[in-house]
């Protein structure tokens, strides 16, 4: 850490005189007068690519994906202009910076998004050093090309290395993002066939008792099956390329690589063909350098490490996603390849979450050592005052100085559990979206203590603007500092800081899907005043982050009858018609509305029309309920406005990876069963045999 940020965040930490205080400020005020000012002029336009055999319209910063790198040196002014060359508004986010507010880039938030045509001047000094990133805060652009590297250099540089590159990792999908994000709505596993991870029973019985029990046991308590990533990308990039040579090198010279997980939803696993790493950097602040052979890098985050080239040949830094479905490959040095390791996929059927760190050593149960200055009030303490506390991925990572907060603060404490729907891809935090409960108050002078509790099966990676926080690591008072941090699949992760800022700052999940499916909150120092331009332009913001509606239909056109489902949706909220028609004119048509109470509850209400045989239609109002019962059961409990009330249970079973079978049973006496292959997610061939139509076979259309 420099020593402008570490006076910056530990000092402003500490707090403890108001002169300190002001000879900061004084610091800042000066260098900000006498800084030398850094310029750059940048458009952001479309642009045609063509990364995987087909060409595709994607958004560019300067001409490229990634955006070229802005590099400054700590004391300057760092000044920006975006130009709009393109038919939509965008934005800027500087991540991991301290900066003003205003300059954050939250459109609509912090800053005025970038209209179409229109041009914006970022403008603010550079307080630190290290690796960061700049990308869009506007809809799904992050995706689509809009991100790069920052590169802020100390004034006095404490390793020495021969070469420095920066390595820009990235997820690439053909898909249009928000169609990606329309396909996770409409099945939270639209893409397993694709990818290959169809939890499928036959593969489940292949893989012994443990996958058996492990499945069983998820289903009772209401868990689908585990996967690690929600969609199957097209490429994975080094720099914008599947494959990138870095440059030349020859042996011993030591590289310094400044690594950033610039994906929207995919963690990587990264190795380099000779040898170990030396980590310096974490997030751009330097940490007690060790050695690792892996890193598991989140979303978002940044790591520096430094490699030697053991000889005169080419070496390989592999970028492995997580979920095994691909990588890409930064090249140093020249002469015949040493490729490194291949990392296989995860046994989805047999594995646990959450054991591994972040460093490729199994996890083990740390306690977190509190001095007397960060007990917080509520804990639970032992006698020898240790945390207890759940297992930490970031063990190894350790700050060069105490990062421990002033007992002389105010405490808050702040529980978010991390909530969500994979079937309907609803993301939150204590089970509410940005759009039912966005702000989360603290106020100025404080220590804040955020305890994640991630209730999910899927690993988020949360980060917050304008702040670095302590990660309670195990590391005691020297926990390192971090501004987005990973917390896995049913763990606990608890970070501090001091908030020694104002106004408004987003926190979320980095997963850009994740994100814009409602996993965000707003920390809001009390006594904030909006600024009146950005509350007016809110009232036409069309980028609201979860309150979609997203449309699904399903035709199944079958020799006995003809079924359909429409069913526009958005968060909480659907609107369901559902009919049989077979061709005797019989007919069973529901109409509903339903309201989602929570992961597994629905409420409704509507009406039936039914025809059977030579008889007349008869109608009738309906109210109910859908509940997720134990094994994954779906089971809908009704009342009709004729005084009856009917019970239905129904389920599916993937039994192999393309064919599943489908049940549904009603106390009235009807019944469905329904056996489904899958062609491609929009076509079927399906065999059925309902109660009121008899059996047939057919062709089922979803769109």
């Amino acid at each position: 850490m420099t020593d402008t940020l570490r006076g910056y965040i530990l000092c402003k930490v500490r707090n403890k005189r108001n002169i300190l205080l002001g000879l900061i400020f004084s610091l800042f005020f000066y260098t900000f007068i006498d800084a030398k000012t850094v310029t750059y002029d940048i458009n952001i336009d479309y642009k045609d690519i063509n990364i995987t055999g087909r060409k595709v319209k994607a958004m560019a910063v300067g001409g490229t994906i990634p955006a070229p790198t802005i590099r400054a040196t700590e004391g300057d002014v760092l000044q920006v202009t975006f130009h709009n060359k393109m038919d939509v508004e965008t934005s800027i986010h500087w991540h991991g910076i301290l900066l003003p507010n205003a300059q954050d880039g939250v459109p609509y938030l912090t800053t005025m998004p970038i209209r179409p045509g229109k041009s914006l001047t970022y403008r603010y000094p550079i307080i630190q050093s290290g690796t960061y990133w700049y990308h869009s805060h506007t809809n799904l652009q992050e995706q689509r090309g809009v991100y790069g590297a920052l590169v802020f250099y100390p004034k006095k540089e404490i390793f020495n290395n021969d070469q420095d590159h920066v390595v820009v990792l990235s997820d690439w999908i053909d898909e249009n993002p928000q169609q990606v994000l329309a396909n996770l709505k409409r099945d939270g596993d639209y893409y397993a066939l694709k990818k290959g991870s169809v939890q499928s029973w036959d593969q489940v019985v292949a893989n012994g008792w443990t996958a058996i029990r492990n499945r069983i046991l998820g289903a009772w308590i209401r868990m689908g099956p585990m996967d690690i990533s929600d969609i199957s990308y097209d490429a994975f990039l080094s720099n914008g390329n599947k494959v990138h040579q870095l440059g030349t090198a020859k042996k011993g010279d030591r590289i310094r690589l400044r690594i950033i997980n610039a994906a929207a939803s995919s963690y990587f696993n990264v190795e380099f063909s000779g040898g170990n790493m030396e980590v310096i950097s974490a997030d751009g602040l330097n940490v007690q350098p060790f050695k690792t052979s892996r890193i598991k890098i989140a979303i978002a985050e940044t790591y520096d490490v430094i490699v030697t080239i053991p000889d005169d040949r080419a070496y390989e830094f592999r970028a492995t996603a997580e979920d095994g479905t691909g990588f890409s490959s930064t090249i140093i040095g020249e002469g015949p390849l040493v490729p490194a390791h291949k990392i296989p996929g995860p046994n989805l059927f047999r594995m646990k979450h959450g054991t591994q760190s972040m460093f490729g050593a199994p996890k083990s149960s740390v306690k977190m050592e509190m001095s007397k200055k960060t007990q917080m009030p509520n804990m639970k303490m032992n006698h020898t005052t240790h945390l207890e506390v759940n297992k930490s991925e970031y063990f190894q990572l350790k700050s060069h100085q105490s990062t421990v907060l002033s007992d002389e603060n105010p405490i808050r404490v702040v529980r978010l559990d991390l909530t969500g729907n994979m079937e309907r891809f609803v993301w939150s935090f204590n089970n509410k979206m940005l759009s039912e409960a966005d702000k989360i108050l603290i106020k100025k002078g404080e220590n804040v203590r955020f305890e994640l509790v991630n209730k999910t099966m899927m690993h988020h990676p949360l980060h917050l603007h304008g702040h670095f926080f302590r990660v309670l690591n195990g590391q005691g008072d020297y926990s390192p500092l971090k501004h987005t941090v990973n917390v896995p699949p049913m763990e606990k992760v608890i970070i501090e800081f001091y908030a020694n800022e104002e106004k408004d700052w987003f926190f979320h999940c980095h997963n850009l899907y994740h994100m814009k499916a409602g996993m965000t909150r707003i920390v809001r120092y009390e006594g904030t005043q909006t600024d009146p331009a950005l509350i007016e332009a809110r009232k036409s913001n069309p980028n609201r982050h979860d309150n979609q509606w997203f449309f699904s239909q399903s035709i199944n056109m079958s020799s006995n009858k003809t079924f359909g489902l429409f069913r526009p949706s958005n968060a909480r909220n659907a609107f369901e018609l559902e009919f049989d028609v077979n061709y005797s004119d019989e007919y069973d048509i529901e109409t509903k509305y339903l309201r989602s109470l929570d992961r597994f509850t629905d409420i409704y209400f509507g009406g039936t029309i039914e025809k059977e045989g030579n008889s007349r239609s008869a109608s009738e109002a309906v109210i109910g309920v859908r509940y997720v019962l134990p094994l994954l059961i779906e089971s809908e409990l009704e009342y009709g406005a004729e005084g009856l009330i009917s019970l239905e249970l129904a389920s599916k079973l993937q039994l192999t990876e393309r064919t599943a079978f489908i049940w549904e049973w009603k106390t009235t006496g009807k019944y469905k069963l329904e056996l489904e292959y899958e062609i491609s997610k929009k076509i079927s061939l399906s065999a059925n045999y309902d109660a009121n139509f008899f059996g047939g076979v057919g062709l089922r259309v979803n769109l």
